[in-house]
């Protein structure tokens, strides 16, 4: 895989992890197509190959255990200063995005359009900010662009998506649906964009079985460590309830290799629990939290407002992280995690525990 134009860093946002790691793992080898893009940054240290290695990170910090090459990725573009270079300013926006810095992402996609104003990368990456913030009118716009770029393909795909959350559910499955049935073969990335947007608009529409089974199309298939870390996330949370077991085994083979993120690690830590596997996993999960809470770690209110939903119930805390979250973040499932926490806030009783919040 190349480490310069990779979709997934254009069409799934999540937030970064900071390195958090509370137990020590063996040494785990870098994948060869990263190694390759190192060894030819280090044998010809030019800005552009310090660059492409940055891209490669990026990517690389995507798939679940690798989050910590998201610090390694912008402490590297810190020392290659190349602002002549459009692939410069796409990597500063990937990382603005991926710490919630959505002006700062534009701003630098702004000047990456300025040096190459057909880039089909900072389009997308647009397209993706737009929808991250709910400003569907804007996302579309984007989409319609690459009309006439004669990217028919993207066109569609990310249209479909667009007015799935405009509403127009119904009718943009089935389209996506036909749109899968005619590609026979597209780049692994596209493939990754299409199942996720055909997952999430089968959810809406009250098919979480179906949802699971796009996802396990990629989860369960060759080069699956390849996925990005949200479709991992959410084909967990349909899939707990009907099969908790696989789910801890799946995790659990994850975390064997490499240490979670947060997000999947409570995944497992709610496995865990929901099967009287112990309490290995969610005792991590506490520190974990414990962590995040003494640093007012705000990248990761989405992760503190699901444990204290799921894991560790406190309806207070859980409505303060999810606002805190929302705030950042109005995708479908940034307003479902609000609107549970404000729901279940409601309900609660009990005294409201002193930590300094104000829910």
């Amino acid at each position: 895989m190349a480490g310069t134009t990779a979709l997934p860093t254009i069409t799934f946002a999540a937030s970064a992890e900071g390195g958090l790691m509370l137990q020590s793992k063996s040494r785990v080898v870098l994948p060869a197509w990263v190694r390759h893009v190192e060894q030819q940054s280090s044998q010809s240290q030019s800005a552009e190959d310090q660059v492409t290695l940055a891209q490669a990170y990026l990517q690389l910090a995507r798939q679940p255990g690798w989050s910590r090459y998201f610090d390694k990725a912008q402490q590297l573009l810190k020392k290659a200063h190349s602002p002549s270079s459009a692939a410069y300013w796409l990597a500063l926006a990937d990382i603005s995005q991926q710490q919630h810095q959505f002006e700062d992402a534009l701003n630098y996609l702004a000047k990456a359009q300025k040096l190459q104003p057909d880039d089909i990368n900072a389009l997308l990456m647009k397209n993706r900010i737009y929808l991250v913030q709910n400003n569907t009118t804007a996302a579309l716009a984007e989409c319609k662009k690459l009309l006439g770029q004669q990217e028919l393909f993207l066109l569609s795909l990310c249209s479909l998506e667009v007015a799935g959350r405009q509403g127009k559910t119904q009718d943009s499955y089935k389209a996506l649906q036909l749109l899968a049935r005619q590609q026979q073969s597209i780049p692994l990335a596209q493939q990754q964009w299409l199942i996720a947007v055909l997952a999430e608009q089968a959810e809406v529409l009250h098919q979480p079985k179906q949802a699971r089974a796009w996802l396990e199309q990629l989860l369960f298939a060759a080069q699956s460590e390849l996925a990005p870390l949200p479709l991992w996330v959410k084909w967990a949370d349909l899939t707990l309830k009907q099969d908790a077991t696989l789910v801890y085994q799946k995790l659990q083979h994850l975390h064997q290799h490499q240490q979670l993120e947060d997000a999947l690690l409570l995944r497992l830590a709610l496995a865990e629990q929901q099967l009287a596997e112990g309490q290995e996993y969610q005792v991590l999960m506490q520190q974990r939290v414990s962590l995040r809470e003494q640093r007012q770690d705000t990248l990761h209110s989405a992760d503190l407002a699901h444990y204290y939903l799921r894991l560790a119930p406190d309806p207070k805390k859980a409505l303060y992280y999810a606002r805190l979250n929302v705030q950042q973040a109005q995708e479908p499932d940034d307003q479902q995690l609000f609107t549970l926490a404000l729901k279940q806030s409601q309900q609660d009783t009990s005294p409201s525990v002193q930590t300094g919040e104000q829910p």
